[in-house]
């Protein structure tokens, strides 16, 4: 018996064995199968997989139709999909993101709406010995970003990017949307949005949008973090223009690479 096997057998979980051989079994079969019928096609009784079929059926990974028999929805497959978009985003961001790091000798990372949170996708680090880096995976809350201006810019109104907020469960002060509405027209009439970090206001965040061009939406938005003092202030335009020019650069290569890619979902969210 190999070692891999062995510990297969010590570490088994069988609720989750029982989750998987229903799912398999619903992908595989071309009927759509009562109760017992599938709990027969997988060899277990319905009193084994009933629990799990009601957990199933509430994390909308099947669905229970009039007469009590089960389908399989595209949850699975959305979710590989959406993992799959995000993968290759961040890969063919990498050069641009790199490029620019290189041109302003400041990290930058790409961000994407994940639910109601901005999701960090990809990161290029300083070429020098330090530098504020965001890591791969950090969340944040979409309204009170620079980053976060940029999706929110989809939106016409200031009253739909406030109802959006609240969809999201967010609760935005008279202030937050004062600043977003001012960062909203920063991002719409020169590119790029800027604003102190939502946790320190020694650290000053420029934001651009990274557009899918044919549906004229936000898909992701490239970030430069940089600390806030008068020789940054001072560089300010040039560290714009550059971050403009990847965003607007990146947004072109992915009209080629990857022209069916979805927008962010605010502007179905805003018509509620």
């Amino acid at each position: 018996m190999s070692d891999r096997k062995s510990k297969l057998q010590k570490y088994s979980a069988p609720a989750l064995e029982k989750g998987l051989d229903i799912l398999e079994y619903l992908s595989l079969t071309d009927s759509r199968p009562t109760l017992s019928q599938l709990a027969a096609g997988i060899g277990r009784s319905k009193s084994e997989i009933f629990r799990m079929m009601i957990v199933l059926e509430e994390r909308g990974y099947i669905s229970r139709s009039e007469g009590d028999i089960y389908s399989l929805t595209d949850r699975i497959s959305t979710l590989g999909a959406e993992r799959s978009i995000n993968s290759r985003l961040s890969e063919a961001a990498k050069p641009y993101l790199e490029e620019l790091a290189g041109k302003t000798g400041l990290s930058n990372h790409l961000s994407v709406l994940d639910g109601s949170d901005l999701l960090v996708i990809a990161n290029a680090n300083a070429p020098h010995y330090y530098g504020l880096s965001v890591q791969v995976g950090y969340r944040t809350a979409l309204g009170g970003s620079a980053a976060g201006a940029c999706f929110l810019a989809d939106l016409p109104t200031s009253q739909q990017r406030r109802d959006v907020l609240e969809r999201l469960a967010q609760q935005p002060t008279p202030d937050m949307l004062a600043q977003l509405d001012n960062m909203v027209s920063q991002c719409r009439g020169g590119g790029y949005a800027s604003a102190s970090n939502a946790e320190t206001n020694a650290i000053l965040e420029l934001s651009a949008p990274v557009v899918a061009i044919a549906r004229k939406e936000t898909i992701a938005a490239i970030t430069i973090a940089c600390f806030a003092s008068d020789s940054m202030t001072n560089r300010l335009p040039g560290m714009a223009d550059a971050l403009r020019a990847a965003a607007s650069a990146f947004s072109n290569k992915l009209a080629i690479t990857m022209p069916t890619t979805g927008g962010n979902g605010l502007l179905q969210l805003g018509a509620l």
